[in-house]
């Protein structure tokens, strides 16, 4: 840290501003300092998570884990927005740096299966919706790109009144695809503002044609989900119907 004091009345008044000059430049260069300090601390968390699990894997393994890592990339590029083949160190990439660390420590210690086994995202890929007249009109609607474990899209939910959307990322584990989503806009006790992303607050999975999104409910730490709507597949033309069984007609 730059400590300044103010020297007027030894060294006169140029000698000082040139040297309050120098500490706001000091000041300016601390964030993209704090900021490419914390990318690294996550990433080498990464690195040393990646190893550690690779060393329980066979040779299937690790080429499965390699092909995930991969995907995890192209997925996190994505999302914030970084051109392929660059390395961008900002509070996107390193967020979700963090959450695959996370991720893959939990798996090193044996905690975690390993996500896509049981299915992938492209079996759910694709524009999804639900619309009805009901409760003011409320409308969902999910788009999911991606493939093997690893997915990324966008979202909106709202009514005739108010409606909020943004970016979502998901992992595929145990046949769902789990959600974590960031908001556009700020709203009073919503998701967080992208690229912020919230921790898992969803998953979706396959229910006869259409796709089931349960969100959480109660307590985080009692990890119990409430179903919340059934999608269908969103034609490339005009909407899916509306769905009429509801308890009230506002």
């Amino acid at each position: 840290m730059l400590v300044c004091k103010d020297s007027t009345a030894r060294r006169g008044r140029a000698w000082w501003l040139g040297t309050m000059a120098l500490c706001l430049a000091g000041a300016a260069s601390a964030a993209p300092q704090d900021t490419t300090a914390a990318y690294d601390t996550q990433d080498a968390r990464l690195n040393a998570a990646y190893k550690a699990l690779s060393k329980t894997l066979d040779d299937a393994g690790r080429k499965a884990l390699r092909d995930e890592e991969r995907q995890w990339i192209t997925g996190r590029d994505t999302v914030c927005t970084v051109p392929a083949g660059t390395v961008v160190k900002n509070q996107c990439t390193t967020t979700q740096t963090s959450f695959r660390a996370d991720e893959l420590e939990k798996r090193a210690k044996g905690g975690v299966a390993s996500p896509g086994i049981h299915g992938n995202v492209a079996g759910v890929a694709g524009d999804w919706a639900y619309r009805s007249k009901c409760n003011f009109g409320h409308f969902v609607e999910l788009t999911v790109t991606g493939g093997g474990s690893t997915a990324q899209g966008t979202w909106s939910d709202g009514t005739r009144v108010r409606e909020n959307e943004g970016k979502v990322l998901g992992e595929w584990k145990a046949d769902r695809l789990y959600l974590r989503f960031c908001a556009d806009n700020e709203e009073r006790g919503g998701f967080p503002v992208c690229p912020a992303f919230s921790d898992v607050a969803a998953y979706v999975v396959p229910e006869g044609n259409g796709l089931a999104w349960y969100r959480t409910w109660g307590p985080k730490e009692e990890g119990a989900f409430t179903k919340y709507v059934v999608m269908t597949r969103k034609p490339a033309q005009g909407h899916v119907p509306d769905d009429t069984h509801c308890t009230e007609d506002n």
